[in-house]
């Protein structure tokens, strides 16, 4: 064969090779368009007309610049219609997610990855619970449940394309029923009350092994840092003898004497608790003699897991009740018919969680135990079958050691969920609406509201209930005759209205002392030193306006570390090694603020971790060597380790420091390396280096490639928690509000993470900017971008 010929052979092999590759490329291209165009044309219809059976009259659908969604229907029962037809549009996938997570329905949806979490809610059973409380509803919450339920199903079906997130898992939405709103209220129930259902546990087990004093000492109620609306205060337990607990006798721990290798920009220091915030919330309220208008004015930010989108759909709703015309405004839940906080003209309300005594785990040895099974659907594999067992109190939810424990919780009680809560957005006045949020079937809130005539309130709203022994604030396993509640009379329930000095404020701290906080009962909470700041910082002026009150939302003066900055430069100095002249001069130009550029923050606050970590570590190791990662540490672990470490008692320094000087010092040390190995040396261990957004999409959490184009952007966050500017990654402010009702348009309010669920949406992550530059964004929707008209098919 010739050089030639066989030059013509490769040729020809190089341009076949060529237009392969050629050919697959348009492929890929072609494929890409096509998937853009499916993924596009599954987006929220803003313009045109759309007839829907369900509708009555014509509904007319506004939006503006920031997305905010403003309807004007001529019924309430459209309204909610049309509120359901946006939501289905919007943020149905988010919707769908939260009554599966509540039923135990994820895998259906996403695979075997979920069965573990499906078989955890599968025990409450709540789609059947849930079946048969709709039944049971007010033939007004039915008809509210089943307008909304029609108008998601409208909403989805005028799609052209089902949504985008459907298209990935090449699955098909199913439609909505009036259960599944109550599903997803049972969904907040168990994201607000999880925690302390654990904890719960924990401290059972716990105070089970211990001696009551002990017990109470290291798991204190209360104490210094308490900033109650009553002014109570419960004494600081004093110190337990060394016949009680002793470090020095108990078989030692090798301690970690060098930091481990750090995640990049993540400090490896263990933090225990420090950096898994309580579920919960900022709310305040004054008077109308505290405002420069007259009226009385409420500012609410609700802290949960911050995603994208937004928990918070932004609405105002217009329409005709009892003959004369209501507008709504303020934010919603998609899922749920109802606004959740904002106003509706005469009065304005807002919301943080109680920690109260909400459930009991009562051991299930002698009740009898009826069986039940759930078959458990699995995308892509066999079904799961799940045997549980049901008794007089509730589900036999947790086995420890060989024993069963049921579960008796408010959540499966009758009444503990329905629709009464939204029945506040036609509330006239206070008086009104705290008869509405006695009783409602909603998760158990700190409920402020506000009125134009200038009278402010707080109550508990919830189902709460009267126990027949002292159970209520007890911290340990609940015997049955202690959970056979009793309805609590709406005259019982804690309730502060009108202040003497016109303030109320609440950061999820402990409300009351006496009987009405032993009404409330124990079921953790905060510190107090959030709750604290914000007291401190009404009291500072007598006039309010509302870019005032929500100034001290924005509040990150690091209060509550002052006396652990001085216990860290003292500690600092008497560690002496190199690098703590850098640490010193760091801790020495600290403005005492979470500042993102702040070094001294930063240090100040791992340092507390740090000693926090060590000494809950040798004290369970002590106590409660068995119980290990089962008992949960809490913010009010601060009480005793404060104590310890101003009076040093000798029987509580653990092993193998001889002197509290030695141990102080060696947590400062390895606080020091840690951060210069983290980020090279003390100067770039800057707060905003540590604490930086991560806002994210579900789907990037999936697939990380994708997180560009669905999260927000990895901003650094100024504030931290144990102040009013909580802000820490994926946790924080879900929205910052302010009203006085009757004057809305001075309102304010701001939410991260945006308004639509669709990428390709002009509204995808509106509003983020403004809530992470601290700027006042309007309460009240703008002038018009885009107008859609729901019409009945006979128009």
């Amino acid at each position: 064969m010739s050089f030639k010929s066989r030059d013509t052979k490769g040729i020809r092999v190089v341009k076949v090779i060529s237009l392969v590759v050629a050919a697959i490329a348009l492929l890929l291209v072609v494929i890409a368009i096509a998937l853009y165009l499916a993924v596009r044309a599954s987006l929220p219809t803003l313009d045109g007309t759309k007839f829907i059976d369900s509708v009555t009259a014509p509904i007319k659908v506004t939006r503006d610049a920031q997305g905010t969604v403003a309807i004007e229907a001529t019924t309430k029962l459209d309204a909610m219609r049309a509120l359901g037809f946006i939501h289905a549009q919007e943020r149905f996938f988010e919707m769908d997610l939260a009554r599966r997570a509540a039923a135990g329905e994820l895998s259906a949806l996403l695979g075997k990855a979920t069965v573990k979490m499906d078989e955890a809610k599968r025990i409450h059973r709540f789609r059947a619970r849930l079946g048969d409380t709709v039944l049971r509803l007010r033939y007004s919450e039915q008809q509210t449940l089943q307008a909304y339920a029609d108008g998601v199903n409208a909403g989805l079906n005028n799609m052209s394309v089902r949504p985008w997130q459907y298209l990935a898992l090449r699955a098909d939405p199913q439609a909505w029923a009036p259960v599944d709103s109550l599903l997803v209220i049972a969904e907040m129930y168990s994201m607000l009350q999880g925690r302390t259902m654990e904890t719960a546990f924990s401290d059972a087990l716990l105070r089970e092994q211990l001696n009551e004093k002990l017990f109470d000492w290291l798991k204190p109620r209360g104490g210094s840092w308490d900033a109650t609306l009553d002014g109570s205060v419960i004494p600081t337990a004093p110190i337990p003898g060394p016949a009680l607990i002793d470090t020095r006798a108990a078989k030692p721990a090798a301690p970690a004497t060098t930091a481990p290798a750090p995640a990049a920009n993540v400090s490896a220091i263990s933090i225990a608790y420090a950096d898994v915030p309580l579920l919960g919330s900022n709310a305040w309220a004054v008077t109308g003699a505290l405002t420069k208008h007259g009226g009385a004015m409420i500012a609410n930010d609700m802290h949960l897991g911050l995603t994208v989108p937004n928990i918070w759909f932004r609405a105002q709703l217009q329409f005709i009740e009892n003959g004369a015309p209501r507008r709504l405004v303020g934010v919603t839940l998609p899922g749920v018919p109802a606004l959740v906080a904002g106003s509706n003209g005469d009065i304005a309300w807002g919301f943080t969680n109680a920690y109260g005594k909400w459930l009991d785990w009562v051991p299930a040895k002698g009740l009898a135990a009826v069986e039940f099974t759930e078959v458990i659907a699995v995308k892509g594999g066999a079904s799961v079958t799940l045997k549980g067992r049901e008794t007089s109190v509730g589900p036999i939810a947790k086995t420890h050691d060989g024993r069963d424990f049921a579960l008796a919780w408010m959540a499966h009680r009758p009444g503990g969920i329905n629709l009464r809560m939204s029945a506040v957005a036609a509330a006239t006045d206070v008086a009104s609406a705290l008869d509405i949020a006695h009783g409602a079937g909603t998760p158990h809130q700190n409920f402020f509201v506000v009125d134009k005539q200038g009278n402010a309130a707080w109550t508990i709203a919830g189902l709460m209930h009267e126990r027949t022994k002292t159970g209520g604030a007890a911290l340990g396993f609940a015997q049955v005759s202690e959970v056979a509640y009793e309805v609590l009379a709406a005259d019982k329930y804690p309730t502060i209205k009108n202040p003497a000095n016109g303030r109320l404020w609440s950061g999820n701290n402990r409300k009351l002392g006496g009987a009405s906080g032993a009404s409330i009962g124990e079921g953790g909470g905060d510190l107090g030193a959030r709750a604290q700041q914000i007291r401190d910082r009404l009291r500072e002026k007598q006039k309010f306006s509302e870019a005032e009150l929500i100034s001290i939302q924005y509040d990150n003066e690091s209060r509550f570390l002052a006396r652990w900055r001085e216990q860290l430069r003292f500690s600092a100095a008497e560690a002496g090694k190199p690098g703590s002249a850098d640490l010193l001069d760091a801790l020495k130009k600290w403005n005492g603020r979470a500042d993102v550029d702040q070094v001294g923050h930063r240090l100040v606050r791992a340092f507390r971790a740090r000693v926090h970590d060590q000494l809950w570590k040798a004290w369970m190791t002590t106590l409660a060597p068995t119980l290990g990662k089962a008992a949960i540490v809490d913010g009010r672990f601060e009480y005793p380790v404060w104590q310890a470490i101003t009076e040093r008692p000798m029987h509580l320094l653990p092993q193998p420091f001889a002197s509290w000087d030695e141990f102080l010092s060696a947590q400062v040390a390895f606080v020091r390396d840690d951060l210069i190995k983290t980020e090279g040396n003390i100067a770039n261990a800057t707060w905003g280096n540590r604490n930086k957004a991560a806002i994210k999409h579900p789907f990037s959490r999936i697939i990380p490639a994708l997180a560009p184009y669905l999260d927000m952007p990895p901003t650094p966050l100024a504030g931290d928690n144990h102040m009013p500017a909580v802000a820490l990654s994926s946790f924080g402010a879900s929205q910052h509000m302010v009203i006085a009702p009757g004057r809305e348009a001075e309102g304010i309010l701001t939410m991260p993470g945006g308004q639509s669920g669709h990428p390709l949406s002009p509204f995808y992550g509106a509003g983020h900017k403004d809530w992470l530059e601290h700027k006042p964004a309007p309460l009240l929707a703008g002038p018009a971008t885009h107008t859609l008209t729901l019409r009945p098919p006979r128009y």
